[in-house]
C-alpha cells in the first residue's frame, strides 16, 4: 500500500504518466480499442499485438519491447531476431514490423531448461549467452558483435552483408566476431561467415 506521502505527492503532481514505448492492448482498454485505432492509423504494429503512435522514430527499445512476450525466461533473443532489434533489418532489407510468419529465434545457456515448444519461436542452445548478452528496454538480446557472429554464420551471403554492415556502423567488432567463431570448436556454416565478414569489410571499406 503507498504511504500517505506517495499518495499525496502523486495528487499534487499535474503531469501526465509518460507514454508508453510500445502500445499494447492493456494500455488502450483493450483488444477491441486496439484494433480499432490500428486500423484508423493511430498505431503502426510492430509485432502482434505491440504497436508504435504513427510518426513515432522506432528504434532497437521499440523493437525489443514488441518482442518480449516472446521470450522465456532465461532466453535471449539471437541471430536474425536479435539483429532486427538492433538495426530493423531482416534478410538484409529494412523490416519497419517484425514479419509475419518469420520464426522468432531465442538461445538458452547449456543447463537451462529448454523452453516448452511454442508456434513461431525457435529455441536452441548456445554457449556464451551470459557475456554476450545485453539488455535493451529489459528485453535480454545478443550484443552487437555476437550477433553479427550468428548472423554470419546462419544466413545467405546476400542477407548478412547488409546487417554485419549496419550492425558494424551501430558499433560491433567485426574482427572480434570473426575471433569469436574461431575460437568455437564446432560452427556449422565457419567457411560461409568468412566469406560474409569479408564482403562486409570491403563494403565498408568503399
Amino acid at each position: 500500500m503507498p504511504s500517505p506521502r506517495t499518495s499525496l505527492a502523486a495528487l499534487l503532481d499535474p503531469r501526465p504518466a509518460p507514454a508508453p514505448l510500445v502500445v499494447t492492448p492493456a494500455h488502450v482498454g483493450g483488444r477491441v480499442a486496439w484494433s480499432d485505432l490500428r486500423r484508423s492509423g493511430a498505431l503502426v504494429e510492430l509485432h502482434d499485438g505491440a504497436a508504435v503512435a504513427i510518426g513515432s522514430v522506432v528504434g532497437p527499445r521499440h523493437r525489443a519491447l514488441a518482442l518480449a512476450g516472446e521470450v522465456p525466461a532465461r532466453c535471449v533473443l539471437v541471430a536474425a531476431t536479435a539483429a532486427w532489434v538492433h538495426t530493423g533489418l531482416y534478410e538484409g532489407v529494412p523490416a519497419p514490423a517484425w514479419p509475419a510468419g518469420a520464426p522468432i529465434e531465442v538461445a538458452y545457456s547449456p543447463g537451462v531448461h529448454c523452453p516448452a515448444p511454442r508456434p513461431g519461436r525457435v529455441a536452441r542452445r548456445a554457449p556464451g549467452l551470459g557475456p554476450d548478452t545485453v539488455s535493451v528496454a529489459g528485453v535480454a538480446v545478443t550484443g552487437l558483435t555476437r550477433t553479427a557472429a550468428d548472423v554470419a554464420c546462419t544466413a545467405p551471403l546476400e542477407a548478412a552483408v547488409p546487417v554485419l554492415v549496419a550492425l558494424a556502423e551501430r558499433g560491433a567488432d567485426l574482427p572480434g566476431a570473426l575471433r569469436l567463431l574461431d575460437r568455437r570448436v564446432r560452427v556449422v556454416g565457419r567457411p560461409a561467415a568468412h566469406r560474409a565478414f569479408a564482403a562486409a569489410r570491403e563494403r565498408l571499406s568503399r
